[in-house]
């Protein structure tokens, strides 16, 4: 391939493009949120743009890629002719990279920071600017299909539910009779609450609690759901705290195995890269001998074909979702 330069930065934006609307074709499904550029992914390192409806966000966070950010933003606008481009500033960037900046509008309509998007035919809120990351998780569009189709007629809990992409899924999609959404993100609260109400869902019942006091009482109260699903911000950032952060993610997944019924459907994720499946999964198992439970795995995932892997670079499989199937034994004082 020819040296990097202009040419090949924007033929490799192109191909990325492509792969969205051309070969998956997302544009023409019920969904107008995906990644447009998967970074490693798709052969631009440090390179993150996530289309938010008619909103496109860019995460330029490689010094690198920074030197080909108009090669990469006059692609953008010629092929997805977004209403408005906005750069976000990740913790990565800023504290790996030393690159400073605003988070703000660098192209089109200034005011539109808000926009509204469709995920499976669910309309969600997005505030592209406030928002965490680029303002919505699309990596787990698929999962949250694959999971409300075992929603029906469950009472659900979904901790760490920021803005309810899992919670509103559960009731639209799956059919299930009861979502407890917890978060500690009021401001997500109030989003997924507007957006229930948008979409005429009468039963969501947002919570805003620390997750694991929320799960510590619910277990002292003999409180029992038929899904539970866990999906915690990024635990492990660094190598070096892959052995703490194995004990944060037993700690959620025991207490969240604790609050789960005889023959629940229990999901949980970790969006650590630095995290193996192989340790995540040995670290569930570990949290059922912890939580007195048995678990059987039903489904293993991760994160969407608009997140694609360039092979080898394993780093960029980043997300783990696995789903699974819990028989109760006995009863730990984990709950306290």
């Amino acid at each position: 391939e020819a040296p990097v330069g202009d040419e090949l930065i924007a033929r490799r934006v192109d191909r990325a493009i492509s792969l969205r609307v051309g070969t998956l074709r997302l544009d023409e499904s019920d969904t107008d949120a995906f990644r447009v550029i998967h970074a490693e992914g798709d052969g631009l390192p440090g390179l993150i743009v996530d289309q938010m409806g008619d909103v496109l966000v860019c995460c330029f966070d490689s010094l690198g890629m920074r030197r080909f950010r108009d090669v990469v933003l006059g692609v953008l606008k010629e092929r997805l002719q977004p209403r408005t481009i906005v750069e976000r500033f990740s913790r990565m960037a800023r504290e790996e990279e030393g690159i400073e900046g605003t988070d703000g509008v660098i192209d089109g309509d200034e005011d539109h920071v808000v926009t509204t998007i469709r995920e499976l035919g669910i309309e969600h809120t997005v505030n592209v600017l406030l928002g965490q990351k680029t303002g919505y998780f699309t990596d787990q569009r698929d999962n949250r299909l694959f999971l409300s189709g075992l929603a029906k007629g469950r009472r659900c809990l979904d901790a760490f539910c920021y803005t309810g992409g899992f919670a509103l899924a559960f009731e639209k999609i799956g059919g299930a009779e009861h979502v407890v959404a917890v978060d500690s993100s009021q401001p997500a609260l109030d989003v997924l609450s507007e957006d229930a109400a948008r979409a005429g869902l009468t039963h969501q019942e947002p919570i805003k609690a620390n997750v694991l006091r929320h799960l510590d009482h619910a277990a002292k109260a003999s409180e029992r759901f038929g899904l539970v699903n866990l999906d915690p911000p990024k635990i492990v950032r660094r190598s070096k705290d892959l052995t703490k952060g194995l004990r944060l993610y037993h700690e959620i997944n025991t207490k969240g195995l604790s609050v789960c019924e005889d023959g629940a459907i229990f999901a949980t994720s970790s969006c650590s890269g630095t995290v193996s499946a192989d340790d995540f999964e040995r670290m569930v198992a570990q949290a059922a001998f912890t939580a007195g439970v048995r678990v059987q795995l039903i489904h293993a995932g991760g994160a969407g074909a608009d997140h694609p892997v360039l092979v080898p670079h394993d780093r960029s499989r980043y997300l783990k979702f696995r789903a699974y199937r819990v028989f109760t034994l006995h009863r730990s004082n984990t709950g306290k």
